[in-house]
């Protein structure tokens, strides 16, 4: 069952952003592989199809598992499934009203900060060089505008 909770909230997310993605223009001046939809698609229905993956394995025999799980560790496993998805929301809310570069290297650098509890520098330089790396793949390489 605790696969089941996850999996359900991140089939709706990926869901919701298949729909999103498909509501974008089909059509550019660079032909229909130019369309700003088509990585997003890609990555919801791959989300989708992981989730649908989580959703039908069957479960192992008890022997495998440990499932004494205590109730401190399944309050913090709510606590970050809550986290992710507030994150994740957010930035999409914010995506086309915060600059793309902004938006995203502080968006990287929380969510590093959050999990991973490591150096602090260290962990926002790499955010801040993803984003750029992403922003030049993206409008240099794919010719496809970020907001």
């Amino acid at each position: 069952m605790k696969d089941k909770i996850p999996a359900l909230v991140f089939l709706s997310l990926g869901l919701f952003f298949l729909v999103e993605a498909l509501r974008m223009p089909r059509v550019t001046e660079y032909g229909k592989y130019g369309a700003p939809g088509i990585v997003p698609a890609f990555f919801s229905i791959m989300v989708i199809l992981l989730c649908t993956v989580m959703l039908l394995r069957k479960k192992r025999p008890a022997g495998d598992v440990d499932t004494n799980v205590s109730p401190d560790v399944k309050r913090i496993e709510n606590k970050r499934l809550l986290i992710t998805v507030t994150l994740c929301l957010a930035y999409v809310f914010l995506l086309g009203k915060i600059n793309f570069i902004v938006l995203t290297s502080v968006f990287l650098s929380v969510f590093s900060i959050i999990f991973y509890k490591k150096k602090l520098p260290l962990l926002v330089g790499v955010s801040v060089g993803i984003t750029l790396g992403i922003y030049y793949l993206f409008s240099r390489v794919f010719l496809l505008p970020l907001p």
